[in-house]
């Protein structure tokens, strides 16, 4: 009797032991969990005081928080203008180097998994918004976001920016995704191109 007992004790004992990894697994996963509420606590934390070395540190922390986040808890973050203006531009180009890939593949994600209804509606609504900032004259197009504060990116951060966005859209994006578009691009370069456009303005 006591030879049967033993699998089936051992067979017991080894189910309670899954059990207890797969538990403390979800536990420790649900409280690894990145949220836009974790990102803020650590932004938070910036000290303008620290040396080059801690600040791009503190930047790269911040990055790798960001790139972490859902897709639905990164809609809850945005990012501090009036925090971002106050970084060198070596700091802006090093942040937008490690946080930008990222924001991009998750748009485009969302984007791709959106009903084709919805996708182009969105292209269109972009469409028209960029061609009803274009026929603002200047001075009321620097009004809103930026006011009479100094611009976000210099004319090299913007390029940045911009190249940074087109290559990742071009090595993830679908062949679909590039086709849909398509429109929207080329009104953003023609707008770059005659000087209508510029993200410190939109």
């Amino acid at each position: 009797m006591k030879h049967t007992q033993r699998p089936i004790l051992i067979a017991l004992v080894a189910l309670v032991l899954v059990w207890l990894l797969a538990w403390s697994g979800y536990v420790i996963a649900r409280h690894s969990k990145m949220t836009a509420e974790k990102v803020n606590q650590y932004q938070l934390g910036w000290n303008p005081s620290r040396s080059a070395a801690d600040r791009l540190k503190f930047l790269r922390g911040l990055a790798e928080r960001l790139n972490a986040l859902s897709p639905d808890e990164r809609q809850k973050w945005r990012l501090d203008q009036d925090w971002f203006r106050v970084l060198t531009d070596e700091e802006k180009a090093y942040f937008i180097d490690a946080f930008l890939p990222g924001e991009m593949q998750t748009a485009l994600k969302m984007f791709e998994h959106w009903p084709k209804e919805q996708q182009q509606h969105e292209i269109d609504q972009a469409l028209k918004e960029l061609q009803a900032n274009a026929q603002k004259p200047i001075g009321e197009q620097l009004q809103g976001l930026n006011g009479d504060k100094p611009p976000l990116l210099t004319p090299e951060l913007d390029k940045r920016v911009r190249t940074v966005g087109l290559n990742t859209l071009f090595s993830q994006g679908s062949a679909e995704t590039k086709a849909q578009l398509a429109p929207l691009l080329i009104e953003i370069q023609r707008q770059l191109e005659s000087g209508q456009l510029d993200l410190n303005r939109f």
